[in-house]
């Protein structure tokens, strides 16, 4: 195997505990396949995991095909990791392709939990498992919009930095896109990796949700699935309005420091 080639295929390190131990150990297997295969491009990757993730929605209206339903979930998360590994690896990287990774993914989530939640309705005839499916969309996609829009704030910030100290923004903004390269471990380091992942099983992050969706599929209770990402999205969004507040306080005070001297030298 080409060791300088692996390296590449390991351009990306999940902090999440299902992609970590999971998702991605096979995403790499598959990429030393398919990694320089031309007619697989990112876009294409992304294509095909929204449409397993589509197809995974339809059957969770057919209770018989549970079992294929989590299979189709799991490849779709699988190929939407898979898309960025490729780009990466090739260096293809477009604004176009991450637009559109992230935007299909909220939509194919969005559509499937509120699949789960009318498939939860229709056997339970209560109406309260539709509630929670739109809360559970609502506060995870609350999550992304704060982060995105935290991070379009910050462009100010960026602008100042950039007005103090133009040449040395033009060298970091022209600089060519260096991937930080994989860790290495050692079979202790891995053992103490492996330790953290399972001690945040419980932490409930946004791809870890494809997991316990799945799980509940399998055991079929999809009560207890809509209660748990009920329950965790919505104390997740209530608690990242408060981080993102601090954090956007933190950079006005930046702001203020950076316009201060701005001045002072005028």
């Amino acid at each position: 195997m080409n060791r300088e080639r692996l390296q590449r295929i390991r351009n990306f390190q999940s902090e999440d505990w299902w992609p970590a131990l999971v998702i991605r150990p096979i995403s790499i297997a598959i990429m030393l396949v398919i990694a320089d295969w031309r007619f697989v491009t990112a876009n294409r990757l992304t294509t095909l995991s929204n449409l397993c993730k589509l197809a995974g929605a339809w059957l969770l209206l057919r209770p018989e095909h549970w079992v294929l339903c989590v299979v189709l979930l799991q490849l779709g998360l699988i190929f939407d990791h898979l898309d960025g590994t490729l780009a990466r690896y090739r260096r293809t990287f477009t604004k176009l392709g991450s637009y559109y990774d992230k935007v299909s993914d909220m939509i194919t989530w969005a559509v499937i939990v509120m699949v789960l939640g009318w498939q939860a309705y229709r056997t339970s005839a209560d109406a309260m498992y539709l509630v929670f499916a739109g809360a559970a969309v609502a506060a995870l996609e609350l999550r992304g919009y704060m982060k995105w829009l935290c991070q379009a704030e910050t462009e100010r910030l960026r602008w100042l930095e950039a007005k103090q100290d133009p040449a040395g923004t033009v060298a970091r903004y022209t600089a060519p896109i260096v991937i930080k390269p994989p860790p290495e471990r050692s079979a202790r380091d891995w053992a103490i990796w492996f330790a953290k992942k399972v001690a945040v099983v419980f932490v409930f992050e946004e791809a870890d949700l494809w997991f316990w969706l799945c799980l509940g599929l399998l055991i079929d209770r999809l009560d207890l699935v809509l209660w748990l990402l009920m329950l965790t999205q919505c104390a997740g969004a209530a608690a990242m309005v408060i981080v993102r507040a601090v954090r956007m306080a933190r950079a006005d005070r930046q702001i203020h420091a950076l316009e201060s001297t701005t001045s002072s030298r005028l």
